[in-house]
């Protein structure tokens, strides 16, 4: 039997002969020209190089020497002055970089950003359930001229940890159905940022040609399922929006015993009832497509029936959830991923639009 192919063979010139020798799991464009890369031989949204456009061999590039960043350093220095230990846990170039600090008083996350997109007011948002089984972070400081917020570093093990592990049962679509509940449940305060379905659009459309300039042989379904995911986005009738995550999926959910916490709330908005659930259904689909031991079907079906119940979801999580497949799909033309990854996203998706196939009874 031969071996596949790497990924990065499917890639486009010149991008294929930048990143020949295969060693990464994520690309993206360089603000400068060329490429970014991040290793897969690293920790996780740590270690990028920089892949100039014009060929030659990627160059390591260092966190603190972020321009874009320069709080990341100060935060740094200021951390080691105190006799505390620190760890990078994620970088992305010039937008914004995550450090687990551990001094006297107990660990904490400290996050610095290039811009302050209403930061303060997205983390301050929600209060923890009335049950006190679910909660957000607690945020211990924000630095408006820093670009630096500190938050309380939750205890617990994320459902994706879970997942891959092989832990992953249909009755967690029940503690979903509740964190779910208790976002349905959240005010939204006065000036909230809002996702609305043109926002949603807007993502779908810039994507769509990066997707197409990456692959060297680009699946013709992206560009006719995103002409009609946004078509199918665009017919919805107006809905109540609802306090939403906007980036939730199991990676985001920490669990501990009887309770648990939403974590990283950079993105939270007034959107969609469904928008939330969608994004979580597709992620699940993703995870079992990438292997993870995961009765996905069971889950899914779970998760979308007590959502439909509390949010009158009929009719819309279809594409909200083809939504988040068709992103996904064009998201890993640029990362590592299984082979013939991205056409089964693309058919799910499709799948969900119509309400049938492997989606059929669930959204």
């Amino acid at each position: 039997m031969s071996t596949p192919a790497p990924w990065t063979d499917d890639l486009a010139e010149p991008l294929r002969s930048a990143v020949r020798a295969g060693r990464w799991r994520r690309i993206e464009e360089a603000r400068e020209g060329g490429w970014l890369l991040l290793s897969d031989d690293a920790p996780a949204d740590v270690d990028w190089h920089h892949a100039p456009a014009g060929g030659g061999e990627p160059v390591p590039l260092d966190p603190l020497a972020d321009a874009r960043l320069p709080e990341l350093q100060g935060s740094v220095v200021e951390a080691l002055r105190r006799g505390e230990r620190l760890e990078l846990l994620a970088w992305r170039v010039g937008s914004r970089a995550v450090l687990r600090v551990e001094g006297a008083a107990g660990a904490r996350i400290v996050k610095v950003y290039h811009k302050d997109r209403s930061l303060r007011m997205r983390w301050r948002s929600l209060a923890g359930s009335a049950d006190g089984r679910w909660r957000a972070p607690d945020v211990l400081g924000w630095d408006r001229e820093r670009l630096r917020l500190e938050i309380e570093l939750c205890p617990g093990v994320s459902l994706h940890r879970r997942w891959l592990a092989g832990e992953g049962r249909a009755e967690d679509g029940a503690r979903v159905a509740e964190l779910l509940r208790w976002l349905a449940a959240a005010p939204i305060p006065a000036g909230f940022p809002a996702h609305g379905v043109e926002d949603e659009v807007r993502i779908l459309e810039e994507r769509l040609p990066a997707f197409e300039r990456t692959l060297a042989e680009p699946p013709a379904a992206a560009a006719r399922l995103v002409e009609k995911v946004v078509a199918a986005l665009r017919a919805l009738p107006a809905a109540t929006p609802l306090w939403c995550h906007r980036d939730f999926h199991d990676k985001q959910v920490l669990l501990e015993r009887e309770r648990g916490a939403l974590i990283d709330l950079d993105l939270a908005a007034a959107g969609h009832p469904a928008l939330d659930v969608g994004n979580l259904l597709a992620h699940v689909r993703l995870r079992a497509l990438k292997g993870a031991p995961l009765p996905w079907h069971p889950l899914a079906r779970a998760i979308a029936g007590e959502a439909r119940r509390d949010r009158g979801l009929d009719g819309a999580l279809g594409a909200w959830t083809a939504s988040t497949l068709v992103r996904l799909a064009l998201i890993y033309s640029r990362r590592l991923r299984r082979p013939g990854l991205i056409a089964a996203l693309l058919a799910s998706a499709e799948a969900a639009l119509a309400e049938g196939g492997e989606w059929r009874g669930i959204v």
